[in-house]
């Protein structure tokens, strides 16, 4: 493939924000706080009047500052659909709109207008749980080499239900959106490789929990291993681990099975951030180029996971 690379990423918290200890007093929680304090948790940004599709607008929009809108050949658009990505918190999107045109309207075509993207088409991508944005950079960069496109946007933005709590399987989520710029013949942040396994087994997740915690570490493995294959590195080549915020224990446990050294884990998000569902890696990834922790030539490796289920690997170069 082209040199596909990342030229910049944008992303955008809520105003809210709630410590474990108000989120276990509003029982949003299922696991004692203590416990979640222990896997690095400390508080999540929650949505307090903001809308999915606002947020995805507003990181979006910090992005289309540095570039001309008219230059972007496509969208693709990762997160709560339809009619829910423009409800803010407790407003439930009215049943009526599934029988009226309304159940039409789309964050992605709602941005492309909004934002100005007049030349470009626009993706959704669904079904990929917090492996959405993996899944649209994979897109954008296979059309980046078979369509000969320039510059693609992708944009992701996912809020937790307020009334299902703030916990899932033993991580605290937060609201958030992300965009991602991708620009063919990029001298900085190349996509070198990519990997995702799917395991449609696990479908039911609430009826598969058990497993799904027992498939994890193995299945990640294997996941960053042949992503690290098709890149042509070892493991010892890995400068820095960019992760998803799904607890630091469960980072510590699968350093162990990748017998990658602690050091190279990139870990000052989970505590305050939370796992911001499919954004993590990247808004990882920002702040560690924005502190000047990753050099040029580094070798990256971005590794998450979604629902349903799939493992999803990046190999990039700094």
């Amino acid at each position: 493939m082209n040199a596909t690379g990342i030229t910049g990423i944008a992303y955008a918290f809520p105003r809210g924000r709630a410590t474990l200890a108000e989120l276990a007093a509003r029982g949003l929680l299922t696991t004692e706080p203590g416990v979640l304090r222990r896997f690095g948790f400390e508080q999540v940004r929650v949505a307090v009047d903001e809308t999915p599709y606002g947020l995805a607008r507003e990181a979006a929009s910090a992005l289309l500052r540095r570039v001309d809108p008219e230059s972007i050949d496509l969208l693709v658009y990762a997160g709560t659909p339809s009619g829910a990505a423009f409800q803010p918190p407790g407003v439930r999107p009215d049943r009526s709109v599934l029988h009226t045109l309304d159940r039409f309207k789309y964050p992605g075509t709602r941005l492309q207008s909004e934002l100005g993207l007049t030349r470009a088409t626009t993706f959704g991508v669904g079904e990929l749980a917090c492996a959405s944005l993996f899944g649209a950079v994979r897109i954008a960069r296979a059309l980046v080499a078979t369509e000969g496109l320039k510059r693609v946007l992708c944009v992701a933005s996912e809020f937790f239900p307020e009334d299902t709590g703030r916990e899932a399987l033993f991580n605290c989520t937060s609201d958030a959106a992300c965009a991602v710029l991708l620009e063919e013949g990029a001298e900085r942040n190349r996509i070198v490789s990519q990997a995702q396994v799917t395991k449609g087994y696990y479908w039911d997740c609430e009826g598969s929990r058990e497993e799904i915690v027992a498939s994890y570490f193995p299945t990640a493995r294997h996941v960053v291993d042949e992503v690290l294959r098709l890149a042509g590195w070892t493991r010892e080549d890995v400068s820095w681990v960019l992760p998803h915020n799904v607890s630091l224990r469960s980072w510590e446990i699968l350093l162990g099975l990748l017998r990658l050294p602690r050091a190279r884990l990139f870990t000052r998000n989970i505590g305050p951030n939370g796992h911001t569902l499919v954004g993590d890696n990247f808004v990882n990834l920002a702040d560690a180029l924005e502190a000047g922790e990753i050099r040029a030539g580094d070798r990256l490796l971005l590794f998450t996971y979604g629902f349903g289920a799939h493992w999803s690997a990046l190999a990039m170069e700094a």
